[in-house]
């Protein structure tokens, strides 16, 4: 017979809020419409005996780690930070190794309430939508960035840390002037 365990929720844990976003050495500025998302995906391998109908193991044999976004500010240097664009203008991306363009992304979340922020050591964005020019919302460029693992034995391609000091939103140089910077 199964047993629910009791609940254990805590409200501190429940937060809202835009974040602040960095890539490389750039605050990348407003964002828009709640659009920044983490997104694992994982791919499995069921290990099924040839004596058995049922798996015996399930094993996870890839991962991709994205974060997506969409810019609300449209400029020369955000389109610049796109494997293939150069002073604004697109040349050929065919052949270009993402990994070797890739840069540290940080989102860290804006409310002082949240402790963390979230850090990819390694990510490279490309365009993944479309720049709409609609009534009611302000252009904007969709960007994933795909994640990859650090480097080292024991590297990682997230990690889930303390904000720490002088960061985004604490009148540190991460989030821009005045931590104004928002999801």
């Amino acid at each position: 017979m199964a047993t629910p365990v009791n609940f254990t929720g805590n409200a501190e844990n429940l937060r809202l809020g835009p974040c602040s976003v960095t890539y490389g050495t750039a605050n990348l500025g407003y964002t828009l419409n709640d659009s920044v998302s983490i997104s694992l995906a994982q791919e499995t391998a069921e290990i099924r005996p040839d004596q058995s109908a049922a798996p015996v193991k399930d094993i996870i044999i890839s991962q991709d780690l994205m974060v997506r976004m969409t810019l609300g500010e449209i400029t020369v240097d955000k389109f610049n930070m796109v494997p293939g664009f150069d002073e604004g203008k697109l040349k050929e991306a065919i052949g270009i190794d993402l990994l070797d363009k890739g840069a540290e992304l940080i989102l860290y979340p804006m409310s002082t309430a949240d402790t963390k922020m979230y850090v990819f050591p390694k990510a490279t964005p490309f365009i993944s939508g479309d720049i709409s020019f609609a009534r009611n919302t302000p252009q904007g460029l969709e960007l994933t960035f795909k994640c990859y693992k650090s480097s080292g034995t024991e590297g990682y391609s997230m990690s889930y840390e303390d904000k720490g000091g002088g960061a985004a939103g604490e009148g540190g140089g991460a989030a821009g002037e005045g931590g104004e910077d928002e999801d």
